[in-house]
């Protein structure tokens, strides 16, 4: 079950955030993007951190939180924005399971600004048997300078 909850947070994460339509303008530069993630009924999990540099051309917060909608596309994925709000980023993801890999049900509320952004998302996932677990997600980042 511990893997099972590893893989589904990690594919959540990967895919919680296709590419989408209406891209939210940021400041380039270097960006730290962080994430707490709990699954109910598994030990926690260590929070992760990352560094990405985003050039003039990719500065957008989707470029810092979601796959491209060619990756996507290859996990059989449906991604559907939300209701748009300047500042507040909102979607939904549903990715069927494949392999090993759980199939997850997804959604995310991000607010941002063009230097740091700050949300949650909520996920349930579920392998091929039909165990589910949920979870939940605090996401958030900050642009830390130039790169």
């Amino acid at each position: 079950m511990k893997l099972f909850a590893v893989s589904a947070v990690s594919l959540a994460v990967t895919l919680m955030a296709a590419q989408v339509s209406a891209q939210t303008a940021i400041q380039p530069g270097l960006w730290e993007s962080n994430d707490k993630s709990t699954m109910e009924g598994v030990q926690p999990m260590p929070a992760t951190s990352k560094q990405v540099c985003l050039k003039a051309n990719e500065a957008r917060l989707e470029r810092l939180l979601f796959p491209t909608p060619e990756e996507i596309a290859q996990h059989g994925c449906k991604y559907q924005e939300g209701a748009k709000q300047p500042g507040v980023l909102r979607a939904t993801l549903s990715c069927p399971p494949a392999g090993d890999i759980a199939g997850v049900d997804a959604s995310a509320e991000i607010n941002f600004t063009a230097t740091s952004y700050e949300g949650l998302g909520q996920l349930v996932a579920k392998d091929k048997s039909g165990t589910s677990i949920k979870g939940s997600s605090v996401l958030s980042g900050k642009r830390i300078g130039d790169c």
